[in-house]
């Protein structure tokens, strides 16, 4: 009955697609954070729904069926971008073999890329982002409002485990999905017109941080706390944020179930922690891997493959540690994952992208301050999402999530509204120019 439900919602949502090709990118976007296979069970669960929607937005792009159809700007952050793919692949075509997972996560890699490439040509104006944004959020935020009401009905004993059929397969990743999530929620509830909505958007916001709690994740935690601290350095508003952050942390220590302070408190305990200490060996491992190909790493997952950690695991360098006989693990660090993939100059290339965010908020600050009409809701998105890259940044330290497809399109999105800023710019000047004009005529 619910893959019949999804049949008759599908083919509605393929006659909007093939209507506008702006309606199609949206879907896309849906498809990729909703995962919509994970609540099928019949015969359309293999239905390739981001293949379907990706498709049709592409033909629409290219026969040029959108009306606002933007132009692909080569900016800094477009050419960093560019290299970095291209090196990604240069990395998989030289990659240490046999590594079967090598071209299998190339694949998904350039997948979630093409989204990024897209923002670009669809999102033109500040009413498409916002639209954008609240489908997003109503996608990956549907997972946490979902456990995070399990959560509340079970008292705090549903255990959140992630959406194994997307990018955020297990508790780790989910958690930090779930914390970049947040800014943009608060972003929502602050620009949403109508009252209802602004209090549907709070609601999920409560709800998105009991599935963080729920997820028992030591990286989820210090995302979260990484979060607090930098949405309020950022804020102009100290008193109002320090009030927000103090509810925030109030209610945080008053609902996360015993489970929760029992896996927090083993931070401390580090050091002897097992599951950690097979983090220093993966990192370890990483690091030789770079050492020995500092351009273009071992390939991706090189560090997960037996025989090449067995290769490299007893090498020295600077992390000090002896590994014992154990089974080749992720790298569960963004940094580490990327160097021992990547390389040197690939770690470079990401890490450059990350900075070019924090360059285009200040860009679209300065640019926001030069035109006369109300452009604080850029300041205020641009700020939203590099608090969602600093959580990214904070809680990827300890994860293995460095090619999350929404990470390279929150950093697209930052130029196409700096772009949307400029061109609203120009026509004030011009407005100005005719008005001045006009005068000068009479």
């Amino acid at each position: 009955m619910r893959d019949l439900l999804m049949l008759g919602v599908l083919l509605v949502m393929l006659v909007m697609a093939f209507r506008s090709g702006f309606v199609a990118f949206l879907l896309w976007v849906f498809a990729t954070v909703l995962s919509p296979q994970l609540y099928l069970y019949g015969f359309m669960q293999e239905f390739r729904f981001v293949f379907v929607f990706a498709g049709i937005a592409l033909v629409m792009l290219w026969m040029e069926k959108d009306k606002d159809r933007g132009q692909f700007a080569p900016d800094a952050t477009a050419v960093v971008m560019v290299l970095f793919v291209f090196h990604a692949i240069l990395t998989a075509i030289f990659s240490m073999q046999p590594n079967p997972a090598v071209w299998f996560r190339l694949d998904i890699f350039l997948k979630g890329i093409v989204l990024a490439f897209m923002a670009p040509f669809f999102l033109t104006s500040r009413w498409r982002i916002h639209v954008m944004l609240i489908v997003l959020v109503m996608g990956l935020g549907f997972h946490g409002v979902l456990d995070g009401l399990k959560m509340i009905s079970s008292g705090g004993g549903h255990n959140v485990t992630g959406i194994p059929t997307s990018s955020l397969t297990d508790n780790n990743l989910y958690a930090l999905g779930m914390v970049m999530l947040l800014p943009l929620i608060l972003y929502l509830a602050k620009y949403s017109g109508h009252r209802i909505a602004r209090w549907v958007a709070l609601i999920a916001f409560a709800l998105c941080v009991m599935t963080v709690l729920g997820s028992n994740s030591r990286g989820g935690f210090l995302a979260l706390a990484i979060l607090g601290v930098w949405y309020w350095i950022t804020s102009p508003r100290k008193l109002l944020s320090t009030v927000f952050v103090a509810i925030v942390a109030v209610g945080v220590v008053q609902f996360a179930p015993e489970r929760w302070f029992e896996r927090i408190e083993t931070i401390k305990d580090a050091a002897e922690d097992q599951s950690f200490l097979g983090r220093v060996a993966a990192w370890k491992v990483s690091v030789n891997i770079a050492n020995d190909n500092p351009l273009l790493g071992g390939g991706f997952h090189a560090g997960e493959r037996q025989w090449i950690w067995n290769r490299y695991k007893e090498t020295p360098n600077f992390i000090n540690y002896e590994i014992p006989e154990m089974v080749a693990k992720a790298a569960h660090s963004n940094y580490f994952q990327v160097l021992g993939d990547m390389g040197y100059l690939g770690l470079f290339l990401f890490l450059a992208l990350l900075g070019s965010a924090f360059v285009n908020r200040w860009r679209i600050k300065a640019a926001a301050a030069k035109t006369k009409g109300d452009t604080t809701w850029a300041t205020d998105l641009a700020t939203a999402i590099n608090l969602s890259l600093v959580a990214y940044m904070a809680g990827g330290a300890g994860v293995s999530l460095a090619y999350f497809e929404l990470v390279y399109l929150f950093i697209m999105v930052l130029p196409a509204i700096h772009r949307i800023l400029i061109r609203e710019g120009a026509k004030e000047k011009a407005l100005a120019s005719a008005l001045q004009g006009r005068v000068a005529h009479v």
